[in-house]
């Protein structure tokens, strides 16, 4: 394992016991993602949703087949090369036991300056992107202020990609449709704090080389209950994903602030 992807490993599964430290009065980021209402802790079945907005900076390699193109989108061009993104996360759950299910879609386009050894250009390309997590979880720990979640499932990654190449002496134009499904094994931690606000936050890692080299994510944030059944969510988000096979190569990582709305019954 590349000493990149072991650091960002690591980030994954160290996330979640950030809450943990702010038990015992030590200083952190503050967390993210779903939490059930504080009523929710009476019910034997729960159920929760969230809608969210992500906005993103996205960083490294894409290569098809006999080119590859390293690029950069700031989260400024984002939002002018974004033609359409969809995210949500849903969650039913009984007793200690509940099930997940983080959907994120988006399709954006984008031109970049490339510089690879001699060779430059410019590139130009148009990204679907699609990542489906299921995740089955436990609850290992619930003291009433802070509660553990350990989880397994599978991420299925989704990528149509065109790309064009200019170098100034000719044109390359390539094309991929690629699917796989990754296991991934993580966990999420919640401290609640007071009778309304909570901080959280989840992490997860995956592939192992059986598709993906490695997959990863992460999030941080803070939560408020403006209801027993309705809380907003702050925080932030990371995702990376390595994946090198058959010609294709998508060595990526997407991170930036997450803002959402969480409906809980």
């Amino acid at each position: 394992m590349k000493p990149n992807t072991l650091k960002k490993a690591l980030f994954a599964l160290l996330i979640p016991s950030l809450p943990l430290g702010l038990q015992a009065g030590e200083t952190s980021v503050p967390p993210l993602t779903n939490t059930p209402p504080p009523a929710a802790a009476e019910k034997e079945w729960w159920w929760s949703s969230t809608s969210y907005a992500w906005l993103t900076d996205i960083s490294g390699d894409l290569a098809i087949r006999d080119y590859k193109v390293p690029f950069d989108i700031g989260m400024d061009d984002v939002l002018e090369d974004l033609d359409f993104s969809y995210m949500s996360y849903s969650e039913i759950g009984y007793k200690k036991w509940s099930l997940g299910l983080d959907v994120m879609y988006a399709k954006l386009s984008d031109d970049q300056t490339f510089a690879v050894g001699p060779l430059s250009g410019e590139a130009g390309f148009e990204l679907v992107q699609a990542l489906v997590t299921t995740r089955l979880q436990y609850t290992a720990v619930d003291t009433g202020t802070v509660k553990l979640d350990v989880f397994t499932g599978f991420r299925w990654n989704y990528y149509d990609v065109d790309l064009t190449v200019d170098t100034g002496r000719r044109d390359l134009r390539r094309s991929a449709n690629e699917d796989w499904f990754d296991f991934i094994v993580g966990a999420r931690a919640v401290v609640q704090m007071g009778d309304r606000g909570f901080f959280q936050s989840m992490g997860d890692i995956g592939g192992f080389g059986a598709e993906s080299d490695l997959t990863w994510q992460a999030s941080a944030g803070v939560g408020y209950h403006f209801t027993p059944h309705i809380a907003g969510l702050l925080g932030y988000r990371a995702v990376g994903v390595d994946y090198d096979k058959g010609g294709f190569l998508m060595d990526t990582v997407s991170h930036g602030p997450v803002v959402g709305l969480n409906f809980s019954f």
